[in-house]
């Protein structure tokens, strides 16, 4: 056998033994999917904060893939997206934080995307969420704080105005007074008490 037949005959062995495995690397690839349709509001939404949707998933395959999640509504606007990458195996829960600003009932739909067979069927749930409104967003929030503000103000105001000035000044007076007379008692006793003294010597 020549060389060249040998070296052909050596080719065409490796060629039919790399063949299996390239075709178990593709189908490796990656198998994301929403574990268990795992979806959830794990903050709830109003008009002037952000709720938060837990999102869990899972890669089955053997290669790390890199995907996308993304949460918009049934019409087709999306609210938030996110790439992320997925080690095989890895079973991982993403949080995706958002605002809408307009209260009422909405219709969400998680999408999954990624590469070529990267995703499996299982990459849509859908979702419905109530937006609420904040209470700061209603005017009567703010008349109640106001209304608040000024019977405090009045209270204030008739508590001062209830307790006389001259009283205080009067009472300032008699306190003085007192003292004084108290140590008018005071000399004197001393006066007393020293001639008292002078007399016995």
């Amino acid at each position: 056998m020549t060389s060249l037949k040998k070296v052909s005959l050596l080719a065409l062995a490796m060629i039919v033994l790399i063949m299996p495995v390239i075709a178990m690397s593709d189908d490796a690839s990656g198998e994301v999917s929403l574990y268990d349709d795992d979806v959830w509001v794990s903050k709830g939404f109003d008009d002037r904060t952000n709720g938060i949707i837990s999102v869990r998933l899972f890669n089955a395959g053997t290669d790390e893939v890199a995907i996308t999640v993304s949460i918009g509504n049934v019409e087709g606007i999306t609210y938030i997206s996110r790439d992320l990458n997925l080690q095989p195996e890895e079973v991982r829960t993403e949080t995706l934080s958002f605002r809408i600003t307009e209260p009422g009932t909405y219709y969400l739909e998680v999408i999954v995307t990624g590469e070529e067979d990267a995703v499996t069927e299982q990459n849509r749930q859908t979702l419905t969420i109530i937006v609420d409104r904040s209470i700061w967003s209603n005017t009567w929030t703010y008349v109640a704080i106001i209304i608040v503000i000024i019977i405090v103000a009045i209270a204030a105001f008739i508590k001062m105005r209830g307790t006389p000035r001259g009283a205080d000044e009067a009472g300032t007076f008699t306190a003085m007074e007192e003292e004084r007379k108290a140590g008018k008692k005071r000399s004197g006793t001393d006066r007393e008490e020293y001639k008292g003294r002078k007399k016995k010597e």
